[in-house]
């Protein structure tokens, strides 16, 4: 019996080294795993903050070109503000002008028809004193007055 005990405690005694060595290598697995996760989680972290930077950047870019955008688009609106403006009193002073003129077209048709009342009233003038008037294709052009003669 003292072989089997020998041989069990031998047995024992080499159970021991190989349990040790497989918590070792549990461990040693379990800590590589935890290792490689961490690098894998500051990996992942490293692109989030890389991603961020470059979101950020865009950001400010896509930021820059609106604010100019918007900047030109206000000088362009105080532009056309101006031209409207200017558009408005130009088009007051057009109406205005438009206006003298069709009340002086008014005034110049009025004195056309007095003229052509008072050439009327002298023509009927002329035949009641038993003159003749000026033949009605001669109205055109200048004449020369001439005086009655005296008698």
């Amino acid at each position: 019996m003292s072989t089997l005990n020998e041989i069990l405690v031998q047995i024992g005694t080499g159970i021991v080294p190989l349990g040790v060595a497989y918590l070792a290598f549990r461990s040693a697995t379990d800590a590589n795993k935890k290792t490689q996760q961490t690098a894998l989680r500051q990996a992942e972290r490293q692109a989030e903050v890389e991603r961020s930077k470059v979101d950020a950047e865009a950001f400010l870019r896509a930021k820059t070109i609106y604010e100019d955008a918007l900047s030109q688009m206000e000088k362009q609106l105080t532009r056309m503000q101006g031209q409207a403006a200017q558009v408005g009193a130009d088009l007051a002073s057009e109406q205005s002008a438009s206006t003298e003129m069709r009340d002086q077209i008014r005034r110049l048709q009025a004195q056309i028809r007095a003229l052509e009342r008072t050439v009327i009233s002298l023509r009927t003038q002329l035949v009641t004193a038993g003159l003749a008037p000026i033949p009605a294709s001669e109205t055109t052009g200048p004449y020369q007055l001439r005086h009655p003669p005296r008698e």
